[in-house]
């Protein structure tokens, strides 16, 4: 029998069951000293698997965040026409949605505002009158 190939899978199980360490150690700088057991008590988990799923579930909220993210960027930054005040305009989509801020706005607010088409974007615009 071969030990060197029977040894094989054995490594490689011990290296993978440190990789979250030894991820955690070169992502967050301030654990690089900290034993297997330090950071199992720092992230408050007892085992390895524990871990593994707290990491998991991280980096599915990060995911989501990313998600979430990249469409508010989309719906809300979707046009860079400034204002008088150099702050970004915003972009209705809809006409209707233009109509129903520029009501809001005289009626809370005693603001006068008209629409005018983005120039640049398939939307409107509102400036005061």
């Amino acid at each position: 029998m071969n030990l060197k190939k029977f040894l094989k899978p054995i490594k490689k199980n011990l290296k993978n069951r440190d990789r979250p360490f030894l991820t955690i150690r070169q992502l967050y700088t301030h654990l690089s000293d900290f034993s297997n057991n330090e950071i199992l008590d720092y992230y408050n988990v007892k085992t390895i698997q524990e871990l593994e799923q707290h990491i998991a579930y991280i980096k599915d909220i990060l995911k989501n965040q990313r998600q979430n993210y990249k469409e508010e960027l989309e719906q809300i930054s979707g046009c860079f026409c400034m204002d008088g005040n150099g702050a970004f305009k915003y972009l209705y989509q809809q006409k209707i949605e233009a109509e129903k801020q520029i009501e809001h706005s005289f009626k809370n607010k005693k603001v006068k505002l008209t629409l005018y088409p983005c120039p640049y974007h398939n939307g409107w615009h509102l400036k005061r009158i």
